[in-house]
């Protein structure tokens, strides 16, 4: 799969089949992370690759689902994520790890979605308590978590009119607004 071809069909995947991911892929979408751009090369980042059933049951109960969805949801059992990536800073103090954090995520999602993996970037989590399930040192902060699996779900986008709230239909697909490229491209000037 091509780069670009991976950012047209990504979308963030909340429904995920039991089937496991290998270690070998988790370890890959590290690495690609890893490799990804640091600001002043300082690399502050570290990761913990979680895909022990009784531990991702664990970190699925500090999770906060989907807030556009009314009624309140999150998937069920037999729909959780069956891995997850925590993405984690060394220096609180590096004024630039938020886009290092970034940069890191998008290359974790890229390589999933070529590697055929759902994903999705969670940060409405109780960083405190994944520090505890985890055994994560005082040094170190919980930035997000990437929930990954194979897909149960294929999201469409939709073009952005009124809202950006994402909304799921009467067959349960996944729709999601985005703004269209003409509306936010400028050449040359404003």
């Amino acid at each position: 799969m091509e780069v670009y071809d991976a950012i047209l069909s990504r979308r963030s995947i909340r429904r995920f089949t039991q089937q496991p991911v290998s270690r070998n892929t988790l370890e890959k979408l590290v690495n690609a992370a890893r490799l990804a751009p640091s600001a002043a090369n300082l690399q502050p980042m570290e990761y913990v690759i979680v895909d022990d059933k009784k531990i991702c049951a664990q970190l699925f109960e500090t999770i906060g689902w989907a807030a556009y969805l009314k009624p309140s949801w999150s998937p069920i059992k037999e729909e959780r994520p069956t891995a997850y990536i925590v993405l984690l800073i060394r220096n609180k103090k590096n004024n630039y790890a938020l886009r290092d954090v970034s940069l890191a995520a998008a290359h974790i999602l890229l390589t999933a979605e070529e590697e055929q993996l759902g994903s999705c970037i969670l940060c409405k989590i109780d960083k405190e308590k994944i520090k505890d399930i985890l055994g994560i040192p005082d040094g170190m902060m919980v930035d997000s978590m990437i929930a990954l699996g194979y897909k149960a779900e294929h999201p469409v986008i939709e073009e952005l009119t009124d809202s950006v709230k994402y909304w799921r239909d009467g067959n349960e697909i996944l729709h999601v607004p985005k703004r269209n490229l003409k509306d936010i491209l400028h050449i040359n000037t404003y």
